[in-house]
């Protein structure tokens, strides 16, 4: 009996010192932005996903259905039973929809109606863009709660979209809300990502894992394949593990070109190293 009780304690230490140590790679999975293949329905951003081994999509509102489906994903205009059609589809191609975004809703009546759709499809996530308006993430908040979804403030290029201006619309704020930053937005900002993601630390719902050609102020910088840019992937990555993140970094791609297919499933590939520990 004392032999079990040494054992189960030894055990339960085990347990705990995993939990410090913080996530493993294979706690963070990778996701699609649909918005990436926006030249096609997402019938077939699905079809692609598969094809380019990604089977968790973030779904973006106003991208066609196709598969004989009317309309698009924009919640506010889809009707009660596309909603089903396009679950079934989902759940018939075997990817999970894990996030939905960039979107909003600016009154409680269009939260119900977002959560309602959020919750038939499954999806968990809402990405909303940054801005300095404290009320609206209030509201936000305040639906995460009420409806059980997460909430996660995405940013483009604006200055308020920086770190420094997450972390301070964060403040105060509970655990349904956090960072969904487009670390490729911070680039073209002139953020270096790792910096970001250690200022904001734990504080992360999801992320835009993106690689970009170099950090820039001003003009154009392109997306590249992960690994080959200016964005320090594996340093990010890391940080993030360290940070005991767990769950989805999604994938976007925003510039389109006769090789998107090709650039994209060498983010996979480097992405799959990474997990394998193989970078």
């Amino acid at each position: 009996m004392k032999g079990k009780g040494i054992m189960k304690k030894a055990m339960i230490m085990t347990a705990v010192f995993g939990a410090v140590l913080g996530a493993s790679a294979q706690d963070i999975k990778l996701a699609l932005q649909a918005y990436t293949f926006r030249d096609r329905t997402f019938v077939k951003t699905v079809e692609t996903a598969k094809r380019l081994g990604i089977k968790y999509i973030e779904m973006y509102p106003g991208q066609k259905l196709g598969g004989g489906m009317e309309g698009n994903t924009d919640f506010k205009k889809i009707k009660p039973e596309t909603v089903k059609q396009l679950k079934k589809f989902i759940d018939d191609s075997g990817v999970k929809v894990v996030s939905y975004g960039v979107t909003g809703a600016g009154s409680e009546e269009q939260w119900g109606q977002m959560a309602k759709f959020a919750h038939v499809i499954g999806i968990k996530t809402i990405q909303i863009e940054m801005s300095a308006d404290r009320k609206k993430f209030d509201l936000a908040e305040k639906m995460a709660e009420k409806y059980d979804l997460m909430i996660a403030i995405h940013n483009h290029r604006q200055e308020v979209g920086k770190p420094e201006g997450v972390l301070k619309q964060l403040e105060g704020r509970g655990p349904r809300i956090g960072a969904g930053s487009d670390i490729g937005h911070w680039m073209r900002a002139g953020v270096t990502p790792l910096d970001g993601v250690k200022l904001l630390k734990g504080r992360f719902v999801t992320m835009h894992l993106v690689d970009v050609e170099k950090i820039v102020t001003k003009g154009r910088s392109r997306d590249v394949p992960y690994g080959t840019g200016a964005g320090n992937l594996k340093g990010v990555m890391d940080e993030l593990k360290s940070q005991g993140f767990k769950g989805y970094v999604t994938l976007e791609y925003e510039h389109q070109s006769p090789t998107l297919e090709q650039e994209v499933g060498e983010c996979v590939v480097w992405f799959n190293k990474y997990q394998a520990g193989k970078l």
